[in-house]
Parts: C-alpha cells; structure tokens; sequence
C-alpha cells in the first residue's frame, strides 16, 4: 500500500528549541524524525500514529515514525533537518534555494 503526495518542509518551534541543546540529542531527534500525515492518508495505508513508513523521492528514500496532523490529503509535512534533506533535490532550478515546499513523495506501510 502507498500514497503519492507532495512534501512541505519547514522549521518548528520544538525544532528550534531543542536544536541549540544539541543536534545528537534524543529531544532534537524527536522533534525532527517523524512525517506528518493526515487522518485520511494515515487510513489509506493502514499505519496509525507512531508507526514506520517508507519514504521515497527521486533522490533518496527514508523509514520515519508518523505523526497524525491537520492536513490537506495528499500533503505530508516533516520539519526541516538532515533527515528532511534526504528527500530534498539540491536542484535550486536557478533560484539558489532547493524545492522546500514541493517535493514529490511516495509513502508506504513496511
């Protein structure tokens, strides 16, 4: 089972409280390492709040825990980290910043 859908990325408040204690730290993980998805997709693959699922974009591929959150369906979000960059291209399509807000994603039940 797997959804297509459209990846947002951005930095959170408990991202960015938890970064300046430390990058390695449990609570900065915690704060970056999951995917946001909505109740519908979450039912459309059959995975509840905390289970794994599998990324994939066209540059990179990533298992992340789900968080249910208020979305459109079809638009997944993650905070914006070294994890978010897996999916990310660097292509900066002349504008010198990388598509943040629109990478195109596929999400599977392991």
């Amino acid at each position: 089972m797997e959804i297509k859908g459209i990846l947002n990325t951005a930095r959170t408040l408990k991202q960015g409280s938890t970064m300046h204690i430390s990058k390695d730290s449990p609570e900065y993980m915690k704060a970056i390492g999951y995917i946001g998805l909505c109740e519908q997709d979450m039912m459309s693959i059959e995975v509840s709040e905390n289970d794994e699922v599998k990324l994939a974009s066209e540059t990179g591929e990533l298992v992340m825990k789900v968080k249910k959150m208020e979305l459109q369906e079809g638009s997944f979000f993650m905070p914006l980290s070294y994890l978010a960059n897996r999916l990310v291209s660097a292509e900066t399509h002349g504008t010198g910043v990388p598509s943040f807000k629109d990478t195109k994603v596929i999400i599977s039940k392991l």
